[in-house]
């Protein structure tokens, strides 16, 4: 049911200002009549349309969010009184929304971990289970605590792999926008003039020339298409199957292989640290902090895990098993946390280490791909301008030979 926030002054002349879930806006007013509330304004909470772009709770605004929380339940705040303060500072109107609606449902009894289980797509089984985790040994600051410095590492982490993406990104933007200005201007010019020439062009020449007057011509026709294509591509990343498949193909590419495999690792120890510091037995733990996992063979052999524990196995015995797939650094490093007891702490340096190997990897791709799409642009402007001063040197001779 829809959430509703008031002002009203209750029998003693006290302003208040609440919230109230109601079937409508008049089921609304009739129950804070009965409360023999005079209502001052009311109106109903707006709920955050669907988006396929995205728009819930960012990483960044979720870390911002558990670091408050956590401190403000250290500092002895209510809960209820924790979530309406941070309510009120964030600009995020889902997270906003969020609030308002387990600041209602904890004042009425609930816990925190089953209201957020309501919006699964904001907040993930990780979240969901050191929140819960928290609630049941009665140290929910702690793990709001472990989820801010996880959420942060996070965003620094993918933060590092956007910024090691734009240089390429925009080179390869440059380079089509340029190509499109050529085709769709520049050439058709060309074209006009060199086709009406009685001079014998190179079949080259003579094919993009044609291929530029063939774009002025049916120039709403060509941007449609290409706007399609694009459509098209995004919906593919959009569709989980057709998704799966392209991120299989890309993740086996020489470069982008290592730098997975590197980012999985991290993301997997960082995660399980945190869930076995926050109290989460180690089986439910395993079987959490396989879903971060994003290789899809990676994920359904970290399924098993929690299986091979069960059994009586280590970790690191486990880990053994899969060598192809998990590093023998990592294998070792977890034999020796588990020897001495400290697997939570050794698991949350090898994310640090994985995390600084993500970061040297990415700049020696970036460092490695930038001569070579420097390259690649000095031979695409290097037959394009032998395109174009072949038919001048054609129309020269010509002229040569009349006079």
């Amino acid at each position: 049911m829809p959430l509703y926030k008031y002002k009203a002054k209750d029998k003693e002349g006290k302003i208040i200002e609440d919230v109230v879930q109601a079937g409508n806006k008049k089921e609304a007013v009739s129950f804070l009549q009965s409360d023999e509330f005079q209502i001052l304004t009311i109106k109903a909470l707006e709920k955050g349309g669907f988006n396929i772009f995205g728009g819930g709770v960012s990483v960044s605004e979720k870390a911002a969010f558990c670091r408050f929380l956590a401190t403000m339940l250290r500092a002895g705040l209510p809960l209820p009184e924790a979530l309406d303060i941070i309510r009120q500072e964030t600009q995020s109107k889902k997270l906003k929304e969020v609030l308002f609606d387990t600041s209602f449902h904890i004042r009425k009894g609930e816990s925190i971990s089953s209201v957020l289980a309501r919006y699964k797509e904001d907040f993930d089984a990780v979240f969901l289970t050191m929140v819960k985790a928290g609630e049941e040994s009665g140290t929910l600051e702690k793990s709001f605590d472990y989820l801010a410095k996880q959420l942060l590492s996070s965003y620094e982490l993918s933060q590092k792999v956007k910024s090691s993406m734009m240089y390429p990104s925009v080179i390869i933007a440059a380079m089509v926008a340029n190509a499109g200005i050529m085709l769709g201007f520049v050439l058709p010019k060309m074209s006009d003039v060199f086709l009406s020439l009685n001079v014998e062009l190179p079949v080259i020449t003579r094919f993009v020339l044609n291929l530029g007057k063939g774009v002025s011509e049916n120039l709403a026709l060509t941007f449609g298409a290409f706007f399609s294509l694009i459509f098209i591509f995004i919906m593919l990343f959009l569709i989980k199957r057709t998704r799966t498949v392209i991120f299989s193909f890309i993740v086996k590419l020489p470069v982008i292989s290592k730098v997975m495999d590197q980012l999985d690792t991290a993301r997997f120890a960082r995660t399980l640290s945190t869930l076995l510091k926050s109290g989460v037995p180690i089986m439910v733990a395993l079987d959490v902090s396989s879903d971060v996992l994003r290789q899809p063979h990676l994920k359904k052999q970290a399924k098993e895990f929690s299986a091979g524990v069960a059994k009586g196995e280590s970790l690191a015995e486990i880990l053994t098993k899969h060598k192809k797939s998990f590093p023998v650094t990592m294998v070792q490093t977890i034999r020796a946390g588990e020897k001495t007891g400290s697997l939570e702490v050794v698991l949350e340096e090898l994310a640090s280490f994985y995390e600084m190997e993500v970061d040297y990897s990415l700049k020696r791709a970036t460092a490695l791909l930038e001569p070579l799409l420097m390259l690649i642009i000095g031979i695409a402007v290097g037959v394009m301008v032998v395109i174009m001063i072949t038919p001048i040197y054609s129309v020269v001779s010509g002229l040569d030979s009349g006079l």
